[in-house]
């Protein structure tokens, strides 16, 4: 039976003898037989018997035979160290070897705490399935031999008693037996001696597992030491959140309120044509002594003549004669063809040019269609900035003047240099 460790069934066995017992106190209770742990109502004897259901003492051994186990797994760890620092010792020697040593020392004194703290936690586990089914197994023995103490006259009592409590038959005979010879069995083999068997077997149980909890639960735990280079390093947490640095601003200054909400875009104007851009003018010919050797080889040493001129009239030279004007038979030879059909093409074009502007009024400026309707905006918005007013027109430009041949201006300058000194 105790190689089994089943408490049910265990339990099993004096169940029979628990109902005989409760029919016989049940009957006195009909009779005017009162006690708090028996009569308060008929199922009261059941529930003393039964405080043990349920319990399994299998998985106890389970629990200590892991734990024993895990005791002979330490000790061999232990056996192991202890080989590995004499070995140490022997192969090395000094200040680090010293602290090497104390330090294994002092881990195998842990390691030691831990082996007996598993080996007394087996052995606690195995104490408590042992006294659990010792104390099953004692009130399952009480209550089959309070029962047997009445085994002769087991079916008159029982027959009496379901009478009683029924009231089939004849009650008034079976009250008799009841009242004469089951009352006081009852209240004193099954008021003492059951029932006291009952109370013991639950201070037993509840001693057993304060006396494991005693054994298992530690003074101290044993501590490990971790070198410092060896020790876990934690993970860097995550950086604090900085602040944006605040700008520098005056002290006068004030941050300008935040912008309204954003009103609807009016729908767009229609582009109104710009007005028509004056061409650029020719580029003039320039002076006499810049531009007139563009003109042709023959006129390219004109310049320098009318300079010495000039600077003889301005007193230069004193009383020297007057130059003779130079030569000019070059001018009266006609330009190239091809000279005179550009400059041509740029007096038509200057002619076009200054009759388009003419024509053009100035002042007017073309009517704007008018604007759209803007769509209606909410009431706390600003209303859309107007739109910009159209530039005005350029003003019209001055006619270019017709542009002078080589030769008119050849022949209007000696004419000056002559009157000059006259």
């Amino acid at each position: 039976m105790a190689e089994t460790l089943d408490v049910a069934a265990q339990l099993a066995h004096g169940r029979s003898a628990v109902e005989t017992i409760a029919r016989y106190v049940w009957a006195c209770k009909h009779l005017g037989y009162e006690h708090a742990d028996l009569t308060v109502h008929p199922g009261q004897l059941a529930d003393w018997y039964g405080t043990e259901d349920g319990m399994d003492l299998g998985a106890l051994q389970r629990c200590g035979a892991a734990l024993e186990g895990a005791g002979r797994s330490v000790r061999d760890a232990l056996a192991v160290q202890d080989r590995q620092r004499a070995e140490i010792a022997a192969a090395w020697q000094g200040s680090g070897a010293a602290a090497a040593r104390d330090f294994l020392r002092r881990h195998g004194d842990s390691a030691a705490a831990v082996a007996t703290a598993i080996h007394t936690a087996a052995g606690a586990v195995a104490a408590l399935r042992d006294e659990l089914w010792s104390a099953v197994d004692r009130k399952v023995d009480a209550v089959i031999e309070v029962d047997e103490r009445a085994a002769g006259s087991r079916a008159e009592w029982s027959a009496a008693a379901t009478t009683v409590t029924t009231g089939a038959g004849d009650v008034a005979a079976a009250s008799e037996l009841v009242d004469q010879a089951v009352k006081p069995f009852v209240d004193s083999a099954v008021r003492g001696d059951w029932l006291a068997a009952m109370r013991a077997a639950v201070g037993a149980v509840n001693q057993a597992y304060e006396r494991a909890i005693a054994a298992i639960e530690p003074g101290s735990p044993p501590v490990f030491d971790v070198p410092g280079d060896l020790g876990p390093v934690g993970s860097p947490g995550l950086p604090a959140p900085t602040a944006p640095l605040a700008s520098t601003v005056p002290a006068a200054w004030s941050a300008p309120p935040s912008p309204p909400a954003a009103a609807p875009a009016p729908a767009p104007a229609p582009l109104v044509d710009a007005a028509p851009v004056a061409p650029q003018p020719p580029p003039s010919l320039g002076s006499m002594g810049s531009g007139l050797p563009d003109i042709g080889g023959g006129l390219s040493g004109l310049g320098q003549q009318f300079a010495d001129a000039l600077s003889g009239l301005l007193g230069g030279s004193g009383g020297a004669e007057i130059p003779e004007p130079p030569e000019i038979e070059d001018l009266d030879e006609e330009p190239d063809e091809e000279t005179e059909e550009e400059l041509d093409e740029e007096e038509e074009l200057d002619e076009d040019e200054a009759d388009a502007e003419t024509e053009e009024e100035p002042g007017e400026e073309p009517e704007p269609e008018p604007e759209p309707e803007p769509e209606p905006e909410p009431a706390d918005t600003l209303p859309p900035p107007p739109p910009p007013e159209p530039p005005p027109p350029p003003p019209p430009a001055e006619p270019v003047a017709e542009p002078q041949t080589p030769c008119e201006i050849a022949a209007g300058e000696v004419p000056q240099v002559g009157e000059a000194d006259g």
